[in-house]
């Protein structure tokens, strides 16, 4: 049986499965909550099928920035 991936949208910070199939397939994933479409590596946190928890090559201790935001946009700015 496969060991299903879980990994965390940068954007919304939701969880959501992802089959090993796809995942070695390096597809960029689509977040079931918000619709945001990023590269495995954005991801902040991966949870492999065997349990182990490891950040995304990209995370840097925050959410990557999503390529559709503009990170000047700022409640300030506004």
């Amino acid at each position: 049986m496969a060991q299903i991936f879980t990994v965390t949208c940068p954007a919304c910070r939701g969880s959501f499965p992802v089959h090993p199939e796809l995942w070695q397939a390096r597809y960029d994933l689509l977040c079931p909550f918000c619709g945001a479409m990023f590269p495995q590596e954005e991801s902040p946190l991966i949870v492999t099928g065997s349990g182990e928890k490891r950040p995304g090559s990209a995370y840097k201790g925050e959410a990557a920035p999503s390529p559709e935001r503009d990170p000047s946009a700022t409640a300030e700015s506004m």
